[in-house]
């Protein structure tokens, strides 16, 4: 009888420090970010796109869709997740270019793979998404494929603009943000992410916050914040307490689109009309199932949102790093560049770390080269 009494005894102060354990580490690790302060949630608050339960997309678009050419529905199960097709993930490095930061000259482009997206304009360094690391605060959880070249934070030029989509963690990465912080100027991103950003030490002075269709004016580049159809949040408590969205970003001599996440919507046609078109849209292409057709678009939906952006030239991103969904690593990229030649769209296919400019599009299928 002693010895049970001293197990539960034992058992019950187990499950309080396990308790205030997982209290601690989901108010306090520094990877779920900070809040907004007085300031920001008053302009918040008095957001139009914000109301009791946060901020909220624009249209109200079904969270099932059956993708192209499938015939019913399709339920993934927990051995999809845990016990994927082979193909699912690269086994080996996968093929990549390592960034020279002095090739990055006035009016090109490198895609570092995800949406991790550094542009050259008028003699400023643009980066979008920054994100190195995982793609989750759990260490085992959300790694990065392996690539044959390797860029890091120490490879990349100084920084004089950061944008960021919103605050998922595939896309805003806490230690990259660490990292980064000697190296970049000034960031700007959608309402309530200046929390998270000032959370991990960076000065409130050096971000501006945007609501949706403002813009913003910075060494002569003119930022607009554009809708996208998708959510936010970086713990359990704070489900769409920070906004997300697109980029326009309109220099003397480009005028580019970054897509973010989301789902296919018309807010592209809109985004198209009012702002394009567009030399080049760097558009999102990865994470897609038919169970969240409402955040993430299908291959045929991208260039969809292509046509509708009145792009000339358009990149996929948001592929090639990470395991977000079921299907394999390539498929995004394989089935785009189909759907792309069958509806005449000019599309882009860099190689990770590679340096590009609008005359010298890559359109090599590298992915092919891929020895398992």
């Amino acid at each position: 009888m002693f010895k049970f009494l001293k197990f539960i005894k034992f058992l019950i102060l187990f499950v309080i420090i396990l308790i205030f354990s997982v209290y601690f580490f989901l108010n306090y690790y520094y990877q779920f970010g900070g809040s907004p302060d007085k300031y920001s949630q008053e302009i918040i608050t008095n957001s139009k796109n914000f109301n009791e339960d946060g901020f909220v997309n624009i249209y109200d678009i079904p969270k099932f869709k059956l993708d192209k050419n499938q015939k019913k529905q399709i339920d993934p199960s927990l051995k999809d997740w845990f016990f994927p097709p082979e193909d699912k993930n690269p086994s080996n490095p996968l093929p990549s270019i390592q960034f020279k930061k002095d090739l990055l000259t006035e009016s090109k482009f490198s895609w570092l793979g995800h949406s991790t997206v550094l542009i050259n304009t008028d003699s400023t360094i643009i980066m979008t998404d920054p994100v190195f690391n995982r793609a989750s605060p759990i260490p085992i959880i959300g790694k990065p494929f392996l690539y044959n070249n390797v860029t890091s934070y120490k490879d990349l030029p100084e920084i004089d603009v950061v944008l960021i989509s919103h605050d998922h963690y595939d896309h805003l990465d806490a230690k990259a943000m660490v990292e980064l912080s000697n190296k970049v100027g000034f960031f700007i991103v959608p309402l309530g992410v200046k929390g998270h950003l000032v959370r991990w030490g960076i000065d409130p002075d050096q971000i501006k916050e945007l609501d949706w269709y403002e813009k913003y004016f910075h060494k002569d580049i003119n930022f607009v914040l554009t809708p996208a159809h998708h959510f936010s949040g970086r713990g359990l408590s704070d489900h769409n307490k920070t906004l997300w969205g697109s980029w326009v970003i309109q220099s003397k001599n480009l005028n580019l689109f970054f897509s973010g996440d989301s789902g296919y919507t018309d807010l592209f046609k809109k985004i198209g009309n009012d702002y394009g078109p567009f030399d080049l849209a760097f558009i999102e292409c990865g994470g897609y199932n038919s169970h969240w057709a409402d955040v993430h678009m299908f291959p045929y939906e991208v260039v969809q949102a292509n046509i509708d952006l009145r792009s000339e030239v358009f990149v996929p991103i948001s592929w090639a790093k990470f395991d977000l969904s079921l299907h394999s690593w390539d498929e995004p990229i394989i089935r785009v560049t189909n759907e792309a030649k069958n509806r005449d769209q000019t599309i882009g296919s860099p190689m990770i770390g590679e340096i590009f400019d609008l005359m010298t599009i890559p359109t090599n299928h590298w992915w092919k080269n891929y020895q398992p």
